[in-house]
């Protein structure tokens, strides 16, 4: 109890974090209708206009979103972003610019480059958290179309505290 008194404790920050959904909407409302009291969705591409249908269906919710290397039609929008949550830097790509497929190194130089705390991508559509150096690396894997022994994934993100937490979950 002591530790709200003394204003350390902070509200943790919930993230829904998906990627590489490829039209497969139904999965996505699957995945929104488990957590109705998450507030922030964020959208890793290859399929951006599934993250854009979202925003409509459940305009209650705060989204982030970039577009993937399947995204052809999407003109004129970043294809990274930095947030600030919790004093925390968080970059936000889909990952193929930085050659994910052959490993995470390039991202990784990249994160602790530019002084991230954790960088979310997608692209391998397989899902892994990992700790480098003091980055979070979290890919949710595939919400539409998973590869190899892999169900269809995405991750819950939780910020706060000067901390940043993920866990890899299976689409129910």
């Amino acid at each position: 109890m002591e530790h709200y008194k003394n204003n350390r404790c902070r509200k943790m920050k919930l993230f829904l974090v998906i990627s590489d959904s490829h039209g497969d909407m139904g999965c996505l409302k699957r995945i929104i209708s488990q957590y109705p009291s998450i507030g922030s969705v964020i959208h890793l591409g290859d399929y951006y206009r599934d993250a854009v249908r979202l925003q409509n269906l459940y305009p209650d919710k705060e989204y982030y979103m970039v577009p993937g290397n399947c995204d052809f039609s999407v003109y004129g929008i970043p294809s990274e972003m930095v947030l600030k949550v919790e004093g925390l830097r968080v970059l936000i790509t889909h990952g193929h610019g930085y050659g994910v497929k052959s490993g995470p190194g390039r991202i990784i130089s990249r994160g602790l480059h530019d002084k991230m705390d954790v960088v979310l991508f997608g692209h391998t559509h397989m899902p892994m958290v990992h700790k480098s150096g003091g980055l979070l690396l979290v890919n949710p894997g595939s919400a539409g179309h998973p590869r190899s022994s892999f169900t269809s994934t995405y991750a819950l993100l939780e910020i706060g505290n000067g901390m940043a937490e993920a866990r890899i979950m299976e689409v129910l």
